[in-house]
């Protein structure tokens, strides 16, 4: 028998029926996703450009142009994305200045050892595309590692560099010429001569050496373990009030490496940690001058042959006063010296400044023109407590031959030294000495400020002086007593004979 069939239930639920989407918004999608592909396609496009065009035949060819020297390249690493990501070059060589014949006939050849301007282990560049479609050129990083660079500066005050300082003109010379050849006053680089605003996150040095010949002194100097990074690079030559700026830190450590023909210095060897700013263009004129502040220290620092030191210590008032002060080291060495300083049309400008050792501390300020090498300083120094008595013992040295005649009958040379001793001490009982330094620093003039010093003749003088006038008031004082007793016995003896004449009269 068939089981009766149930009736089927319908649902309660309502069948939902889909909105229709309106135009508008259907226009904006269509738009949006528009915007979307052709930014990706664009930024792909930049990416396979990068990728198929940037390579290191492409590198050299370009950095040539640009610098005016021979550029090799060893090899080169990138991506399709290299343009975000940043590209690695490896092993660049850079030759000095190099006319156009002299690149065309130098191709393909390597950089002769002893023609590299610059070399670099590697470095690395991000750039940011989007900010180029605005006329803006943001550069995220440049690192350059293991850098060797070698500075030449010539006799007609140029470097071997200087060409790069100086903007490219449109009608080129007929005939190129080397910063050797060129005049020292060359076009300046003006604001106006950037093409865009440039906005650089950091450009740096890691663990580099920079050698340095000046051919005018004849010096050979070597920064080593080099590391520098300018960060924060802002300049828009629109609006240079606001946006003229950089930031930097450096540390390292610079030493002589011959020795000059003549100079302030014999030798050194200093380490430097160096932080500050710098505006690059002066607002004014709008030409590339920087005006940098800084605060430099010094962890460690040794120094031969200063030539300002030495006045320092063989000052003429002092030489004839006390003797020289052969005693400090010809050798300077100390750790943890700093200064600051600020930088502005060839003057150097620093304050706060202080080196000091266990033989004596020297605080100094003032200024350094560094086109002319003249110096305007003043200095305090103030001599370790323990070498007090080397001077005492050099100014007995001194006293002994002053000291002449009947005026040993009054003074000693002990005497003498303890008395010429006594200006020179501060409360501290060390040597204190303030000294102002004017001239060229390889041949400096220093003048003792304080103390007021004569000379030892004129110590002994007034010891002489003085002891004597002590001798005749004790021998006044003396005479004073005998009249007085004279006095007083002339005065017993009248009284006593007064008195036997009194005794007689009774009688």
């Amino acid at each position: 028998m068939k089981k009766p069939v149930k009736p089927v239930k319908k649902s309660s639920k309502k069948k939902v029926i889909p909105a229709k989407k309106s135009k508008s918004s259907s226009k904006l999608l269509k738009v949006l996703a528009v915007l979307c592909g052709s930014f990706v396609l664009l930024f792909a496009g930049i990416l396979i450009a990068v990728y198929i065009i940037v390579d290191k035949d492409f590198i050299e060819s370009q950095l040539e142009n640009v610098l005016h020297r021979q550029v090799r390249v060893a090899s080169f690493d990138s991506s399709i994305f290299s343009a975000v990501s940043g590209i690695e070059v490896k092993d660049v060589k850079v030759s000095n200045f190099k006319t156009e014949e002299q690149l065309k006939s130098l191709k393909g050849k390597p950089v002769a050892e002893n023609d590299v301007f610059a070399a670099l282990g590697s470095f690395k560049f991000k750039l940011s595309i989007p900010p180029l479609l605005k006329k803006q050129f943001v550069l995220n990083e440049v690192m350059l590692y293991s850098a060797k660079i070698n500075i030449v500066r010539y006799k007609n005050g140029m470097f071997n560099f200087s060409d790069l300082l100086v903007p490219e003109k449109k009608d080129k010379p007929k005939k190129e010429i080397s910063p050797a050849e060129k005049p020292k006053d060359s076009a300046p680089v003006k604001a106006d001569d950037l093409p865009v605003a440039v906005n650089i996150g950091s450009v740096g040095l890691q663990d580099a050496q920079i050698n340095i010949y000046d051919q005018t002194t004849g010096q050979s100097l070597v920064l080593y373990k080099v590391t520098a990074k300018v960060h924060d690079i802002v300049v828009d030559p629109k609006d240079l009030s606001n946006k003229d700026n950089a930031m930097f830190v450096i540390s390292g450590g610079i030493k002589t490496v011959s020795r000059p023909k003549s100079g302030s210095v014999e030798s050194f060897d200093v380490g430097f940690e160096v932080t500050g700013n710098a505006v690059p263009f002066d607002k004014s004129t709008r030409i590339l001058n920087p005006e940098i502040n800084l605060r430099a220290g010094s962890p460690y620092g040794t120094i031969t042959g200063l030539q300002i030191f030495n006045e320092m210590i063989n000052v003429e008032q002092l030489s004839k006063y006390s003797g020289k002060f052969d005693f400090l080291k010809k050798e300077i060495k100390w750790k943890n010296g700093f200064v600051s300083a600020h930088y502005k049309n060839n003057v150097v400008s620093f304050r706060d400044g202080k080196i000091a050792n266990d033989d004596y501390t020297l605080l100094f300020n003032g200024n350094m023109n560094i086109a002319t090498s003249v110096v305007d300083i003043d200095a305090d120094l103030s001599i370790a407590k323990k070498h007090a008595e080397t001077v005492k013992k050099r100014i007995e040295a001194l006293a002994s031959k002053a000291i002449k005649g009947k005026a040993a009958k009054f003074v000693t040379p002990v005497k003498i030294a303890e008395i010429a001793l006594k200006p020179l001490l501060n409360d501290k009982g060390e040597i204190f000495l303030k000294e102002k330094i004017k001239g060229n620093i390889s041949k400096p003039n220093a003048d003792l400020v304080t103390p007021k010093l004569s000379s030892i003749d004129d110590v002994v003088k007034e010891a002489v002086k003085e002891a004597g006038g002590e001798v005749i008031d004790a021998a006044k004082d003396k005479a004073k007593d005998k009249a007085k007793k004279e006095a007083a016995k002339q005065t017993d003896k009248a009284k006593s004979k007064a008195g036997s004449k009194v005794k007689g009269l009774i009688k």
